[in-house]
């Protein structure tokens, strides 16, 4: 493998193409999805610090709903990653 590079010549490796530089195209469905999941995720956090902060005495349902909507806010923060993540790779 050295020995190739060693050998190249300098005009070689100047007539070589440099590496386009890759274009991200964002589509109005992926801004559509990735916004809905944005929104989603914020309601549900909001809803489940609005119960644990201000609600006084939460009953079983009370938790339960603070519960489901933090579970639903991870999932969601979880959901934008696996976005970003899979328009990174594209």
């Amino acid at each position: 493998m050295t020995e190739s590079v060693a050998g190249a010549s300098p005009e070689a490796a100047a007539q070589e193409p440099a590496a386009a530089p890759a274009v991200m195209t964002v589509t109005p469905h992926f801004k559509l999805v990735f916004i809905c999941v944005t929104v989603i995720t914020v309601l549900t956090l909001l809803a489940s610090l609005y119960i644990g902060i201000f609600v006084a005495k939460p009953t079983d349902a009370a938790k339960s709903a603070m519960d489901t909507c933090s579970t639903l806010a991870n999932l969601g923060f979880g959901a934008m990653v696996g976005l970003l993540g899979g328009k990174a790779v594209q």
